[in-house]
């Protein structure tokens, strides 16, 4: 086992941690919505608030671990291709520093919620928070379109221009397919955990790949 495939099956596991950190973010129960709301919601007053302190913690177990698997894929790609390796690096850097600061305005909105819901309307409860929003809404923008765009468009430009030495079918193995997946296991009743962090597994098994490619 070589220092890619090792980081990858970190990778993996991490990527699992910060996919079912969003789980205790959507509204339990069948039925409802699972996709995580910054909109004031009732139900997180009915839940424990437990529940978003587990959502933090998993995803800061989980991140780093799928951040070095992607700067990993950058030292590969840069083998051969100096520029790309580069712009992945400069991507993911870019995704540490606003990934986790995503997830943590997720669980601090219903936190502050749980504690001002009583003694407020929903109107000023909605005021109030979107205080957050103001400073937030840029860092999210950013992060997602570093961590689901960015990451996705330099590792396929890697894949297809050969600056990665991994099988063409390699090229499912990103955010979008994983994105498509979940939506299909959604639309037939199935729980489903976060499209983000399942597609940062699918890049964990690249990098596995890519590793054992060069063992052999």
């Amino acid at each position: 086992m070589n220092q890619y495939v090792a980081v990858g099956a970190f990778g993996l596991i991490s990527g699992l941690l910060a996919a079912l950190a969003d789980v205790p973010l959507v509204k339990p129960g069948k039925g409802s919505e699972q996709i995580p709301s910054r909109k004031p919601q009732a139900w997180w007053s009915e839940v424990p608030e437990k529940r978003f302190t587990i959502s933090f913690w998993l995803s800061f177990l989980g991140q780093p671990g799928t951040y070095l698997t992607m700067w990993m894929l950058a030292v590969l790609i840069g083998e051969r291709n100096p520029g790309l390796g580069l712009s992945l690096k400069i991507n993911t850097f870019i995704g540490c520093y606003t990934g986790l600061l995503c997830h943590v305005v997720y669980c601090i909105k219903p936190l502050v919620y749980r504690g001002i819901c009583k003694n407020l309307t929903e109107e000023e409860i909605s005021d109030a928070l979107g205080v957050v929003d103001k400073v937030s809404a840029a860092p999210i923008v950013i992060g997602f379109l570093s961590l689901w765009l960015g990451t996705t468009v330099i590792v396929t430009a890697a894949i297809i221009g050969g600056d990665l030495n991994v099988p063409a079918w390699c090229l499912l193995l990103n955010p979008i397919p994983s994105t498509i997946i979940l939506l299909i296991l959604k639309k037939c009743g199935i729980k489903i955990i976060g499209a983000l962090g399942v597609g940062f597994m699918m890049f964990a098994i690249l990098l596995i790949i890519a590793g054992m490619r060069i063992a052999v």
